[in-house]
């Protein structure tokens, strides 16, 4: 069961995984996707989201939405590193259960084709 306390974790949780300067999401779609856990709307999702920039961090408010404007590659260097974590061999490690670790982590947007 989510409660209140959970609320801002669940949006901060949106915004990183299905957000990017491509796709921001709005007050509305964030509520709307949060809702399906616990009753949330856009005015909490505002109050939300403007705590979260007080505290640091890096979301974006374009016309279009909100979303979280910090990566640490680039999709041509994540694709780089998975063609190289691929191509390695090392006794112990499952290289392509290491690879769906590392994009489990991108948003759906910054995976590498």
């Amino acid at each position: 069961m989510v409660t209140k306390k959970y609320l801002i974790v669940l949006i901060l949780r949106l915004l990183e995984s299905e957000s990017d300067a491509e796709h921001p999401m709005t007050q509305v779609e964030i509520a709307d996707a949060i809702s399906r856990a616990y009753p949330c709307d856009r005015k909490t999702v505002g109050r939300n989201i403007k705590f979260l920039c007080e505290v640091g961090y890096p979301i974006v408010k374009t016309p279009k939405g909100f979303y979280m404007d910090r990566r640490l590659f680039t999709r041509d260097e994540v694709g780089l590193i998975l063609r190289a974590v691929r191509g390695l061999s090392a006794e112990g490690i499952d290289t392509e259960e290491l690879c769906e670790r590392l994009e489990a982590g991108l948003t759906r947007y910054y995976k590498a084709n």
